[in-house]
């Protein structure tokens, strides 16, 4: 990617975080979810990203050669917003309470109970997904997830990878939130740091 993060809104450095894992990673779809602490829950942000179906592809020729795929993925994430996850409920939540990144192989053969949304990833070919924590001061500040349309197995490197990308993605929240002008710990539902 060539934008610099530094120089980056803070919606644009979480989406900027789940293109790198994304890219990183070979997974088509990533998300952010927000803990709302005083509620014990979690929402969906709107920020979100779906990789092109190459390097060398923009989002603009992938949405137009593979329309039908793109508004699958699109879809995933519309449906999703109607959940309200709490802290140790399904994958999301899981990773909420853990502060530990966790890995599904597939998502598709879970029970709702474990993994939410196994109804819509059916509908939508989601297969594997993995979640992980943005945290900093040992707080959660969000939860990453990605969800790829095969089913792959584990990979611990890669587990590494994400957690070192969120590193950064919290290491930068913090630097926001160090000129006094936002509350790291509470970033709000859109993505942006509560004013403090």
């Amino acid at each position: 990617m060539n934008t610099s993060i530094e120089e980056t809104p803070l919606n644009e450095k979480i989406v900027f975080t789940l293109a790198e894992i994304c890219q990183l990673s070979n997974f088509i779809y990533g998300e952010a979810w927000i803990p709302i602490p005083e509620e014990n829950i979690l929402q969906l942000s709107p920020n979100y990203y779906i990789a092109p179906d190459t390097e060398k592809q923009n989002l603009e020729e992938f949405k137009n050669s593979k329309p039908d795929f793109f508004i699958s993925i699109q879809q995933f994430w519309v449906c999703s917003q109607e959940f309200i996850i709490s802290r140790g409920e399904g994958l999301p939540g899981r990773v909420w309470l853990s502060k530990k990144p966790e890995w599904i192989l597939d998502v598709t053969a879970k029970s709702e109970g474990y993994f939410l949304r196994n109804q819509i990833a059916k509908a939508f070919g989601i297969k594997t997904g993995f979640a992980v924590p943005v945290i900093a001061d040992n707080q959660v500040l969000m939860v990453l997830a990605f969800f790829a349309l095969d089913i792959r197995p584990k990979d611990f490197e890669l587990l590494k990878i994400a957690m070192k990308e969120t590193e950064k993605l919290a290491n930068r929240l913090s630097t926001i939130a160090a000129t006094g002008r936002y509350n790291k710990n509470r970033i709000s539902y859109d993505g942006r740091l509560a004013q403090g």
